[in-house]
């Protein structure tokens, strides 16, 4: 343990001292396009080529979200976006981001299905290394 946390401990400082700030919310969208695949970096980023034939990534942060757009690569899908400015380590500081709040198909939400493997059990234990998947759908995205 470093020096810090432990004066830190000692002196009381507790946990909420040392707490990121918190997402400042902008707005939210929805984005109707093709889900291609994954671009990996410091994150997951699913790409999609939208209704105008643009393609578009997006940040994402639930692994099990992840891997329902794997199973949907291929097809339309819905994104419910959420445009925040988020601290990102990685940057050092608090950066504006569109991230993957929700995501739907024609025929499935990912809430409804997500709720379904959790009514069989422990969906870890279903999908056993489900946290690799983006990994088998990378795609090359050209510059912006």
């Amino acid at each position: 343990m470093s020096l810090i946390m432990i004066i830190a401990l000692l002196s009381g400082v507790v946990a909420d001292d040392f707490e990121f700030s918190p997402n400042v919310v902008y707005d939210s969208t929805t984005v109707v396009g093709i889900m291609l695949g994954y671009e990996v970096g410091d994150y997951i980023h699913p790409v999609i080529r939208d209704e105008s034939g643009d393609l578009r990534s997006f940040w994402s942060t639930d692994p099990l979200m992840d891997y329902f757009l794997t199973l949907h690569v291929g097809e339309r899908v819905i994104l419910e976006i959420e445009e925040a400015d988020s601290y990102i380590q990685e940057s050092g500081g608090m950066m504006r981001i569109f991230s993957v709040i929700g995501v739907r198909t024609d025929a499935m939400s990912f809430i409804v299905w997500r709720d379904s493997l959790e009514a069989e059990g422990n969906p870890d234990e279903l999908l056993g290394d489900y946290h690799m998947a983006p990994y088998g759908c990378l795609i090359e995205v050209p510059e912006r």
